[in-house]
C-alpha cells in the first residue's frame, strides 16, 4: 500500500504535468482565479442569495449491519415557488449525535440535504448505549454510506457536521471508514482529543465537568441504556477503578489517535475551539496532529519549527467558550470548497491557525504549533519574586486547604514588564517540592497583574503526586530541552515518600494573551480550587478519586525555591500582524477570522 508520503508525491509530479500542459497554451485557469476579489476567507467565494425552502422528515431509519435500526430527521430543499422538494440531488451533511434530533436549516437553502441521525442507544435510536465504543465507530462508517447511497436526493458525496460529541463522532467516522469514501470533509467543533485528561479528570483529579457524566442520561435523552452506562462508569471513575486511568477504557477513545487515519483518508477538517473552551487543549493539540500526520511525523510530537503546513487542516480559536463562536456561513464556504468544488482560496493558506488574541481584541494567525520554540524561564525566588535567574535554594510551606486558608496560597510575581509581551501557547511550571504524606495536589494559576494591583487570571493547570510520570514521546519540549507541555502518563499511581523532594510538572492550558507594557506576570500555587468556582462546568480540579482522597488530604508540602521554575511562551508585544476580521451575518454579532489568505507569515511572531 502506498503511504500518505508517496501519494503526495505523486500529487506534486501530476501537478507540474498539468502545469506544463498550461504554459504550452493548455486551457486558462477557472474564471474564479480572475474574479475580483470577496471579503469572505480566501477572497474568493461568497454565500449568495439562498435558493430554497426547507421541508423536514422525521423518525427516517438507519438500519445497521447487525440489524440495529438508528433513527434520523432530515431536512431537504424545496422549490420555493412551490413548497415541493426541490429536483436533483445534492450533498449531505451528517450530524450523528446523542443529543438531538434537530437540524440546522442554515445550509439547507444553499442547496445541501441536512441529516442528524441519533447515536446507538439514545432517542429512538436501537441498540445499546457505548459512549463512542467502537460499536459506534463503526456505526459511523455505516450512517455515512446511509447517507451516500440510500438517502433519498443523495449525490453520494457527505461532509461531517457537529460539536462536542458530535465532532468526536466525525473523527472516528473519518478515521474508520477509508480511503476514497463518499465523506469528503468534516467539521469537528468543540471537541476533545483526550477526555481523560481534559474534561472529566485533569491529570488525575476530577474537574467540575465530572458531574455531566451523572447528568448525562438525561441530555442523552433518559434512555435506560444510556443511563445505566453513565451510572456505572460514574462509579468507576470515582472508586479508582480502570476508568479512572489511562488504560482500556480511555485509550480507544482517545481521538488524538485517529488523526493519522483521517489524513491518510483524504478527509480535510476544520477545528473550531475558544479559549475559554473546556478542550482548548486538546483543539490545538489535533490541529498539531493532523498537520504533522499529513508531512510524516509523530502524530502528538510538536511542529518543527520550520515545518510547512497544508491548509487542509485549519483551526479557529475565539474568544469563547464550549459551543460558542460557531458561524454557520464561514462553515457554508468550507462545505462549498469541499463538497461541491468551489474555488474558494482558503485551501491554500500558508497561516492555517486562526487565533483571537486576547485583551488587544484582534484576529492574528499562524502556521505552526507550538508558535513559541525558545520559551522564557521565570525561576521562583525569596519574598514571592519571580525572576529570570536562579535563587539560592530555600523552602515555602504550602498545606493541602481552600486558597482563603492561612497557609493555603504560594505567589511569586515578575517584576513589571516595560515593553509588554505576547504570550502565545501552552505553559509549564516545574515545581520542586516534598509532602508530608504520600500523595500531593497542586493547582498552578497564571495571572496578568496591572500596576495597581489588579489581576486577571490567563490560565491553569494541576498535578496528582502519584500521577507525576511524565510520558517522554508525547512530552513536547523547547530548542533548549525544556519542558513547555509536560504530557503524563496517568496509568496507575506511584505514591511519594513523605519528605523527599520530587519533581512534579504541571502543564497549565494554552493562550495566546497579551500582556500589556508595565504589567506583571504572576504565578500562584494553591492546592485546592474554591467550592463556589466548582459549581458549574468546567475543567478546574474539584474533586478527588477514592484513591486519592486516602492519601492527600492533610498534606503539608514544602515548595523549594530556586529549582522551581515556569516556562513562558513569551514574543514581543503585539508582534502579530492584525488579520481581516467581521461580524457576518450568521456570527451572533461577535468578530471571524476573514484573513485566509496564503500569505507565508514573515513577522517576527512566527519564528
Amino acid at each position: 500500500m502506498a503511504t500518505s508520503w508517496h501519494r503526495r508525491a505523486w500529487s506534486v509530479v501530476l501537478a507540474g504535468v498539468l502545469a506544463a500542459v498550461l504554459l504550452a497554451g493548455g486551457q486558462a485557469p477557472a474564471r474564479a482565479d480572475r474574479q475580483a476579489p470577496t471579503p469572505w476567507p480566501g477572497g474568493r467565494w461568497e454565500p449568495g442569495p439562498a435558493r430554497y425552502g426547507t421541508t423536514v422528515v422525521s423518525d427516517v431509519p438507519v438500519r445497521m449491519d447487525d440489524g440495529v435500526t438508528l433513527t434520523a430527521t432530515v431536512a431537504y430543499p424545496t422549490d420555493p415557488a412551490t413548497g415541493r422538494r426541490a429536483s436533483g440531488r445534492f450533498p449531505v451533511i451528517l450530524q450523528q449525535t446523542p443529543y438531538t434530533d434537530a437540524v440546522n436549516p442554515f445550509f439547507v437553502p444553499y442547496g445541501y440535504i441536512f441529516a442528524t441521525v441519533r447515536s446507538r442507544g439514545t432517542g429512538t435510536s436501537g441498540g445499546e448505549f457505548g459512549y463512542v465504543s467502537a460499536r459506534d465507530h463503526r456505526d459511523g462508517v455505516r450512517t455515512v454510506y446511509w447517507a451516500a447511497r440510500e438517502l433519498d436526493g443523495s449525490n453520494g458525496v457527505v461532509g461531517g457536521y457537529g460539536c462536542s460529541y458530535a465532532g468526536e463522532t466525525q473523527l472516528y467516522t473519518a478515521a474508520g471508514i477509508g480511503r476514497g469514501s463518499p465523506l469528503k470533509t468534516i467539521i469537528p467543533t468543540c471537541t476533545a482529543q483526550d477526555y481523560l485528561r481534559e474534561t472529566f479528570l485533569v491529570d488525575g483529579i476530577l474537574t467540575g465537568d465530572f458531574p455531566f457524566l451523572k447528568r448525562a442520561a438525561a441530555s442523552v435523552g433518559d434512555t435506560p441504556s444510556a443511563k445505566s452506562f453513565f451510572a456505572g462508569l460514574v462509579t468507576e471513575i470515582e472508586s479508582g477503578g480502570d476508568a479512572a486511568y489511562n488504560r482500556d477504557f480511555w485509550r480507544s477513545r482517545q481521538p488524538i489517535t485517529f488523526a493519522q487515519d483521517i489524513v491518510d483518508n483524504d478527509i480535510p477538517a476544520l477545528l473550531w475551539s475558544g479559549w475559554d473552551d473546556v478542550v482548548i487543549r486538546g483543539a490545538t493539540e489535533f490541529y498539531t496532529g493532523l498537520q504533522n500526520a499529513y508531512h510524516d511525523r509523530p502524530v502528538q510530537a510538536a511542529m518543527d519549527p520550520g515545518q510547512p503546513v497544508t491548509g487542509r487542516y485549519q483551526i479557529i480559536v475565539g474568544p469563547w467558550g464550549h459551543g460558542q463562536g460557531l458561524d454557520n456561513t464561514i462553515m457554508l464556504e468550507w462545505y462549498d470548497t469541499w463538497l461541491k468544488h468551489a474555488n474558494t482560496g482558503i485551501d491554500r493558506t500558508g497561516t492555517p491557525m486562526h487565533l483571537y488574541e486576547l485583551r488587544t481584541d484582534r484576529w492574528v494567525n499562524a502556521a505552526r504549533y507550538p508558535i513559541v520554540t525558545d520559551y522564557t524561564t521565570y525561576y521562583l525566588h525569596a519574598n514571592g519574586a519571580l525572576k529570570p535567574t536562579r535563587s539560592a535554594e530555600g523552602g515555602d510551606p504550602i498545606a493541602w486547604a481552600a486558597p482563603d486558608a492561612a497557609g493555603g496560597t504560594l505567589t511569586y510575581s515578575t517584576p513589571p514588564l516595560a515593553d509588554g509581551a505576547t504570550l502565545a501557547g501552552p505553559v509549564s511550571a516545574a515545581v520542586y517540592a516534598s509532602s508530608s504524606n504520600t500523595n500531593l495536589e497542586l493547582i498552578a494559576t497564571l495571572s496578568d497583574v496591572a500596576p495597581d494591583g489588579t489581576a486577571a487570571p490567563i490560565t491553569f493547570g494541576a498535578v496528582l503526586g502519584s500521577q507525576r510520570a511524565l510520558d517522554p514521546g508525547k512530552t513536547w519540549r523547547d530548542r533548549d530541552g525544556t519542558i513547555i507541555r509536560p504530557y503524563t502518563r496517568q496509568t496507575g499511581d506511584s505514591y511519594l515518600t513523605p519528605g523527599e523532594v520530587t519533581r512534579f510538572d504541571i502543564a497549565l492550558h494554552p493562550r495566546l494573551w497579551a500582556v500589556r507594557p508595565g504589567h506583571s506576570v504572576r504565578l500562584t500555587l494553591t492546592t485546592q480550587t474554591p467550592a463556589a468556582a466548582c459549581a458549574g462546568a468546567n475543567v478546574l480540579p474539584c474533586a478527588l478519586t477514592a484513591p486519592a482522597q486516602a492519601t492527600v488530604p492533610g498534606g503539608v508540602y514544602q515548595v523549594r525555591r530556586g529549582s522551581s521554575s515556569v516556562s513562558l511562551p513569551l514574543l514581543p508585544a503585539e508582534c502579530f500582524r492584525t488579520a481581516a476580521s467581521a461580524v457576518t451575518p450568521t456570527s451572533g454579532g461577535l468578530s471571524q477570522p476573514m484573513d485566509w489568505s496564503a500569505e507565508r507569515p514573515g513577522h517576527p511572531c512566527q519564528r
